[in-house]
């Protein structure tokens, strides 16, 4: 399907959407509480979907209350998960499923759809393998099959220079190990995401120590707790909200939390950098943050523990004065799709100059072209962006796979339409 997308000004207020990071988190870890969780603010989108999903496949009985969530678990011990797990196109949900999965000791299958059965698992082998799980992927890839049960009790090497979803996964499972265990990671990425995540453990009554983002220690033999928990706002969804606000109109986004650690929020410092006033004021428990169209400087921002802002950085870029430069694109190989490879194909169609130099993404920003098609290329933060900076285009474009962006935003379409003012 094409969606056609006009030059318009924007104008409105917004609720931002859940963030799906810490929804597919909270979803998981109530799967291992056994008892009742209360899951707020929980907005569905097909990856926080995937993970409810497997949560009832486990035995777990969900309701919900428009976007407040219920789930009864029968506790990690006496989880029923079927032999085979899909975890929808969702790397987070197969990298945190994979060494939950091996916990019980039967054999167990971990696949997936879409883009997801692309996206490598290798890592994932041989810290496993130390923990005493048989895991086999002939390809590197999804479908994998693997064995248990994790026993912990060792002390293993990670490379987090690629992602830090699989340390999530293991933060996760590990507690419920019959032994204590320790990780030394080298190079750890996205660590606001590891911040993240033993937030929320620690609200489900798991403890992590942690020395210098180096060596994690987990006790083993512990219970998760049933809790209520809030999903906050989501920065990634908003981001190229905010973008097409400061290129395009004015924008105010409610439900987004500025002391978050969801690595997004460098947003923020980044419009700054460009010169674009930004709002934030009280909205409890969170803050709402508005912007408007100025005059936008060039920038220069090392995006390296922020990934996903790429696409709504390169919107910004687009439309600014003289050179921008995104430090980070080795961060973007193994995404939906190759980010820093569509990107420059996509914005090129619109007459931007992208070129990249080792780990820089080099953006020139000029009047946009129109009257092109655009592409996603199945990859929702690509949707996303290439909409914001439609806007701005002299003529109409036409955008191919537009429902991508259900992964993580299925409103976004609707939001951007009751947006425009002209």
């Amino acid at each position: 399907m094409k969606k056609l997308i006009t030059n318009s000004e924007i104008k409105g207020v917004i609720e931002a959407p859940a963030s799906k990071s810490i929804a597919q988190r909270a979803i998981i870890a109530a799967l291992l509480a056994r008892g009742k969780t209360s899951i707020k603010h929980l907005t569905p989108c097909d990856d926080t979907l995937a993970a409810l999903n497997i949560a009832r496949q486990a035995g777990c009985h969900i309701t919900h209350v428009g976007n407040d969530h219920e789930i009864n678990s029968p506790g990690a011990g006496n989880l029923t998960l079927p032999d085979e797990i899909s975890c929808g196109e969702s790397g987070l949900l197969a990298r945190v499923m994979i060494p939950i999965a091996s916990l019980d000791g039967k054999d167990k299958r971990i696949t997936g759809h879409g883009t997801l059965l692309a996206r490598p698992v290798d890592t994932v082998l041989p810290p496993l393998s130390q923990l005493g799980v048989t895991i086999q992927s002939p390809h590197g890839h999804l479908p994998l099959t693997l064995k248990g049960p994790l026993k912990g009790g060792k002390e293993i090497q990670l490379d987090g220079s690629l992602s830090s979803q699989f340390l999530t996964g293991l933060l996760m499972a590990l507690p419920l190990a019959p032994e204590d265990s320790s990780i030394r990671v080298n190079h750890l990425k996205s660590k606001p995401y590891i911040d993240l995540t033993i937030d929320l453990l620690s609200s489900f009554g798991i403890e992590i120590s942690r020395e210098d983002d180096t060596l994690f220690t987990i006790r083993g033999r512990q219970a998760y707790q049933p809790c209520t928990y809030t999903i906050e706002g989501d920065w990634s969804g908003a981001s190229c909200l905010l973008v097409a606000g400061a290129i395009a109109g004015e924008i105010t986004i409610k439900g987004l939390d500025i002391h978050t650690r969801q690595a997004d929020v460098a947003i923020l410092k980044v419009l700054e950098m460009a010169g674009i006033p930004v709002s934030i004021q009280p909205d409890s428990p969170y803050h709402s943050i508005s912007v408007h169209k100025s005059p936008i400087r060039n920038f220069n921002f090392d995006a390296t523990e922020c990934p996903d802002l790429f696409p709504a950085l390169t919107t910004l870029a687009a439309r600014a004065e003289g050179t921008s430069t995104i430090k980070g694109i080795h961060r973007l190989l193994h995404k939906e799709s190759d980010r820093a490879t569509v990107l420059q194909e996509e914005f090129q169609k619109l007459g931007i100059q992208i070129t990249t130099r080792e780990d820089l993404m080099i953006v020139t920003g000029r009047t946009l072209s129109g009257n092109a098609t655009l592409h996603s290329h199945q990859d929702h933060r690509v949707a996303m962006a290439l909409a914001t900076v439609a806007l701005r285009a002299k003529g109409p474009l036409q955008l191919e796979d537009e429902l991508s962006v259900n992964k993580s935003f299925p409103d976004f379409w609707d939001t951007l339409d009751q947006l425009k003012t002209k």
